[in-house]
């Protein structure tokens, strides 16, 4: 799962339209934050329309005197996404991702040049932290602002204006910059010759329930290409938990003299309830012992082969030395064992088979119902 956010201004220009899209095809996005795209509204839907295609897409052009500060599109088949709120500076939305079910808030900014202004962007960031409470949470974008001197290419003598009130913001939310790769400084100011001044103004800031959610999540800063700011990326390699399977009783394992005694161990356990609650514990505790059995006894694919081999490469050892009684004692277990995986593996598919010609037989039910009830 990867999204992301990049400040590439004028997106009213076809190149910086394709940059963005290739920007989202090379980083295989899901979800991407346009920042400063200074689009007009009655041009925003044929503009997001290319870049997002079959994407959902929203900004905060309501919130802006003029154009629109902030665009978010999101692939539906990844993300579902509603916005929480917003102003001219940032954009909140709650996130779930539909393959795994994770819920999460992300913050998309674009904080202003003046440090004055950026107060009420900082503001906005402590009220939300009430709405988000213990829940995971990310933000990312152009903050406009270095927290500290190696955030400069050039050495400062003093810390710029509104440092302070960031600072004081970032302890407020509880959040820190995620550990990250690429480029060091995000933004560039005439990078040839002695003037040129570089700093980091984009970050990807979390909190410590996303940290514990997604331990894998990092950002990568990727060059800047024909914008000022570099492209903003946050990878979660892996965020689709396993899931348990549901109990599925195998008949087969019943055939067992381990199976019986499985039974009377756990039913002889005294258990405090009523004669329902009991049978449905005991039912509940004999599933653990029940997938064991049949993890043990159960040899199929490659393990079958194995033993397959193994009682060729034995009946060929006998044939060649036909008076050791070592051999044929192993190969009578041999050839027992063997009978009676192939037995369980018949069992095992026949029962499985008629699990799914009852589905089946249902279903056609089902559709006859339906249709008779339709005429």
């Amino acid at each position: 799962m990867n999204f992301g956010a990049w400040n590439i201004r004028c997106l009213n220009k076809v190149f910086k339209q394709k940059e963005v899209l290739e920007v989202i095809k090379n980083n295989n996005l899901d979800m991407c934050g346009i920042l400063e795209s200074h689009v007009s509204v009655w041009k925003l839907k044929k503009i997001c329309d290319k870049i997002f295609k079959r994407w959902d897409w929203v900004s905060n052009c309501n919130s802006c005197v003029r154009g629109t500060r902030i665009i978010v599109g999101w692939n539906v088949n990844k993300f579902d996404l509603m916005v929480l709120g917003q102003s001219n500076q940032v954009l909140h939305c709650m996130v779930r991702h539909l393959d795994s079910n994770e819920e999460f808030y992300v913050s998309f900014i674009y904080a202003a040049s003046s440090y004055l202004e950026r107060r009420f962007l900082w503001s906005s960031l402590v009220k939300h932290k009430i709405v988000v409470d213990n829940k995971a949470w990310v933000m990312l974008g152009d903050i406009n602002v270095a927290l500290k001197p190696s955030e400069y290419s050039k050495s400062t003598s003093r810390s710029p204006e509104g440092v302070d009130d960031f600072i004081e913001c970032i302890n407020a939310i509880e959040v820190e910059d995620i550990k990250g790769t690429g480029l060091q400084f995000t933004w560039t100011k005439s990078p040839s010759g002695e003037r040129g001044l570089l700093k980091k103004l984009d970050r990807i800031m979390v909190n410590f329930k996303f940290l514990e959610k997604f331990p894998l999540a990092h950002a990568i800063f990727k060059p800047y290409r024909i914008s000022d700011h570099s492209p903003t990326i946050l990878s979660i390699p892996c965020c689709i938990p396993k899931r348990s399977h549901s109990f599925k009783f195998v008949n087969f394992i019943a055939d067992y003299d381990e199976f019986l005694h499985l039974v009377e161990e756990v039913w002889r356990l005294k258990v405090a309830g009523g004669f329902i609650f009991n049978v449905t514990l005991k039912l509940k505790l004999l599933k653990k012992p029940c997938r064991r059995l049949f993890c043990n006894s159960y040899i199929s694919g490659k393990k079958l082969q194995l033993l397959r081999d193994k009682l060729d490469n034995l009946q060929v050892d006998i044939d060649n030395n036909p008076h050791n009684l070592s051999l044929r004692r192993e190969h009578a277990k041999l050839l027992m064992d063997y009978n009676m995986a192939c037995e369980n593996e018949e069992k095992f598919l026949l029962q499985r088979a008629k699990v799914k010609w009852l589905k089946e037989v249902i279903e056609i039910r089902v559709f006859f119902i339906k249709l008779s009830s339709a005429m």
